[in-house]
């Protein structure tokens, strides 16, 4: 059968190389709200408005405008709207969903106004029963590029595992599964978060060692959330959270760590996310996992500080010297 995949953006149409690269028969079905974007993937092979210089040319992926489509001809669907949109797609689709469906989510972030994890929109949204995530450090122009990666599956059902491994694992893109959901969404959350922050401090020109010190108490909070949460630990070890966590942290490609220096250069988070043009779910996602904390009595001091930066206006270097003068003495 065919595969599914919602939204043309930057993931939906990796995602979109990724299974056309594959050695299976399967046709994949693009749904995107622009008819002019559809028209072009149609008749050309070519998004207009994300990665022109990687175009599809084998005749696997037909693009539509109508979720029906989608739904009526796929069995497996994966999500690649922002997560701002989910909730309002899935419940768009919710019609055309089956209990049977597989439905794999691959936005990292909350809802605004909920906190709620993606997958746990699904379920509300829609009567399936069969719902995965998919997870990883995966930059859109690298996997484009022929950058060997990875990404883990998680889901509750063994058949939404299997089902994603036979039509996604490849040399070139290798597939790991798991059964810890909410580990695998929150790593691909939470790091980016603090991507933002590692863009700030090379920004700032912080060296080596201060990246190291930032990336291991990121790991160290995110685990710390997580387990809190009801995420297994050694998720955070993997390629969901350590591995994203780097690879957003230390790549000019991520969104996330570009507006952390545009932070330094002194842009208004508003100002930031309109010159970047995309969704920086760092942004809001910050937001969420401080009230989280709040709520939880959870020590974050990293999200603490750039919630005081982004939303309550605090100038970079005294949040810095706040961070940095915490009182912490036992690493774990």
């Amino acid at each position: 059968m065919p595969v599914g995949i919602l939204g043309a953006g930057s993931w939906g149409w990796t995602l979109a190389h990724i299974l056309a690269r594959n050695n299976n028969s399967n046709k994949i079905i693009i749904w995107t709200r622009d008819e002019e974007v559809a028209k072009s993937i149609n008749e050309q092979g070519v998004n207009p408005k994300r990665f022109r210089d990687f175009p599809i040319y084998n005749g696997r992926v037909y693009a539509t405008t109508n979720l029906e489509e989608v739904f009526s001809n796929c069995e497996v669907v994966f999500v690649a709207v922002s997560t701002s949109a989910v909730r309002e797609v899935i419940r768009s689709a919710s019609r055309f969903i089956e209990g049977d469906h597989i439905i794999v989510s691959t936005s990292k972030g909350f809802e605004k106004g909920t906190g709620k994890r993606m997958s746990e929109i699904i379920k509300e949204e829609s009567c399936c029963k069969k719902i995965g995530v998919l997870s990883g450090p995966n930059l859109a122009r690298e996997i484009l590029e022929g950058s060997p990666s990875a990404a883990v599956v998680a889901s509750n059902i063994k058949e939404v595992q299997e089902k994603v491994y036979s039509i996604m694992h490849s040399p070139l893109f290798r597939i790991y599964t798991s059964y810890d959901v909410i580990g695998v969404e929150l790593g691909g959350a939470l790091k980016n978060i603090y991507a933002i922050a590692a863009g700030i401090a090379d920004e700032l020109g912080f060296k080596v060692n201060s990246l190291a010190f930032l990336l291991s108490r990121a790991a160290s909070e995110m685990m710390r959330l997580g387990t809190r949460l009801g995420a297994k630990r050694e998720t955070f070890f993997g390629l969901s959270g350590i591995g994203d966590l780097f690879a957003t942290a230390s790549s000019d490609l991520s969104r996330n760590r570009r507006f952390g220096k545009l932070l330094v250069r002194g842009k208004k988070p508003d100002e930031a996310l309109k010159e970047i043009g995309e969704a920086v779910e760092g942004y809001w996602t910050t937001h969420v996992a401080f009230n989280m904390a709040v709520e939880l009595g959870v020590n974050l001091n990293i999200v603490s500080a750039l919630y005081k930066v982004i939303f309550l206006g605090y100038d970079i270097p005294t949040a810095i010297k706040e961070l940095l003068q915490a009182e912490v003495k036992e690493e774990f």
